[in-house]
């Protein structure tokens, strides 16, 4: 009898504790970064908010997190680096910038673009890098 009792507690307790965990993570909502919205449609990006939050905050994460500038080595100056056009170092949306210059990252390799009018290069890390770096910013 005791022990039915310890179990039926231990069940209810648990479940407690799990609706409890699922309301808070369904009550934090994940800000929109702004310039998501020069990427994506704005409905699709409330839709977001909760329908898949993780990837809003993927997207979010991605925007700053998934390339680098660093200098372009002229010694290494090879016609096959396609050139890109940044008019804002300062202010770069990666995602804008992938769609306007049709700019792919490859999941094992870092991918290499060239600035015009720069000595400059954008570099996209791989798929495989972003993921660990998020899931590593996530504590996954």
């Amino acid at each position: 009898m005791k022990k039915n009792l310890f179990l039926s507690f231990f069940f209810i307790l648990s479940i407690a504790t799990f609706v409890k965990a699922q309301s808070q993570l369904a009550h934090t909502e994940v800000p929109i970064d702004s310039r998501l919205f020069e990427a994506f449609g704005g409905d699709y990006l409330e839709n977001l908010k909760t329908a898949n939050p993780f990837l809003l905050q993927r997207w979010n994460f991605y925007l700053d997190n998934s390339w680098y500038l660093t200098d372009f080595p002229t010694e290494k100056d090879r016609p096959d680096y396609a050139t890109i056009r940044i008019d804002d170092l300062e202010n770069i949306n990666i995602l804008v910038l992938e769609k306007k210059f049709g700019m792919k990252r490859d999941w094992n390799k870092i991918a290499i673009f060239k600035i015009e009018n720069t000595d400059k290069a954008l570099v996209l890390i791989s798929g495989k890098a972003f993921n660990e770096k998020l899931n590593e910013h996530l504590k996954r």
